[in-house]
């Protein structure tokens, strides 16, 4: 069964990562379109950062035509045993007011993981700002792997249809934002999330049928 998938992702570099490993050529300014991949389709849109870009993305795209929306970038990491350039695989995303489950965890995960990367599968919060000091230590108490400011708010795009969010740890509890080496953890986060995007392609061929017969029958 081919699969239409369009991959959100907040910023520039993000989006341009992901772009040229799909081999997709749309700009932000661009409609959105799709770059036969085989017997599959992928399409990057880049976001915007931030809640309230992801909120206006969120409402453009419910019109868009896809079978399942992907939210990737870079993230913060908040339990004490991630690090840098670990891949996060959210197992459900928690916004202001609500948790949303990804079904899809389990098999990016370990599509991920046969694929040779660092992944831990687990909750992902997105907050409204970015997430310093106690908070971030307040976050990691909850059980939650890593925080950003828009997968939740994107994700209801997704309607009943597959969800995932993978993230690429870039700050930690033991190197936060605004230290030296930040620059150089962010190049090496877009590195290493080009190299998820190619994985995201070859997974999406093979989304396990009983997550798709589940999001069918929200319907």
């Amino acid at each position: 069964m081919s699969t239409r998938m369009l991959i959100c992702a907040p910023m520039r570099l993000e989006a341009s990562a992901l772009r040229s490993a799909a081999g997709g050529v749309a700009s932000a300014q661009e409609p959105l379109r799709t770059t036969g991949l085989g017997a599959d389709s992928v399409t990057v849109r880049r976001t915007g950062y931030g809640p309230r870009r992801s909120a206006e993305s969120a409402v453009r795209l419910l019109a868009a035509d896809f079978d399942v929306l992907v939210v990737a970038g870079l993230a913060g990491g908040l339990a004490p045993e991630v690090r840098s350039g670990d891949v996060i695989v959210a197992d459900e995303v928690r916004g202001r007011h609500e948790v949303l489950r990804c079904d899809t965890a389990r098999s990016l995960a370990a599509e991920l993981a046969r694929s040779g990367f660092p992944v831990r599968c687990g909750p992902v919060v997105t907050t409204e700002a970015l997430v310093r000091g106690q908070r971030r230590a307040d976050l990691a108490a909850t059980g939650a792997l890593a925080v950003d400011m828009e997968s939740a708010v994107l994700a209801q795009a997704a309607g009943h249809r597959p969800l995932a969010v993978v993230r690429v740890v870039v700050d930690t509890r033991q190197h936060p934002l605004l230290r030296p080496g930040t620059a150089r953890r962010a190049l090496s986060g877009l590195a290493r999330l080009h190299a998820v995007g190619s994985c995201l392609r070859r997974w999406g061929r093979h989304i396990p049928p009983e997550v798709r017969t589940t999001c069918e029958e929200a319907l």
